[in-house]
């Protein structure tokens, strides 16, 4: 089996990439949300396949204890909201209001500030498919 590796730059892109979603206000998050039609839990999502950034980057020394210490707390805080009977803390009102949204939040600006020098970023231009007209 051939297996991929990010390099260090492409997992620093990433994971920026998607603290920028978990940093944003909220405002911001559910515009960037709906104009890629995307669900709330499509942040965590997206932060859950970032575990392989991070591993990269801890592994070249980019990332030290505290931050990942930081980054472990955040994917923490989304497993703990997680499931059926937490299903009200996934809606847009959540994002505002939601303690472990703000907690989340907080977080991730602690690490884009560290990472990338500042916590407001630009959010992410995703690539956006539509399927050929039928004749």
């Amino acid at each position: 089996m051939n297996e991929q590796r990010l390099s260090e730059t492409s997992a620093s892109k990433y994971l920026i990439s998607t603290l920028t979603t978990l940093a944003a206000d909220a405002e911001d998050q559910i515009a960037w949300l709906d104009r890629y039609r995307l669900e709330t839990d499509d942040l965590a999502l997206d932060y859950e396949n970032a575990r392989g950034a991070i591993l990269v980057l801890t592994e070249t020394g980019r990332i030290g204890a505290v931050m990942a210490s930081r980054l472990s707390h955040i994917d923490a805080i989304l497993d703990a909201m997680s499931g059926p009977e937490h299903a009200a803390r996934w809606t847009y009102e959540a994002l505002t209001t939601d303690a472990g949204w703000l907690a989340v939040r907080q977080l991730a600006r602690e690490a884009l500030g560290e990472l990338a020098g500042t916590w407001q970023q630009p959010m992410p231009t995703l690539r956006t498919y539509s399927a050929p007209d039928d004749p």
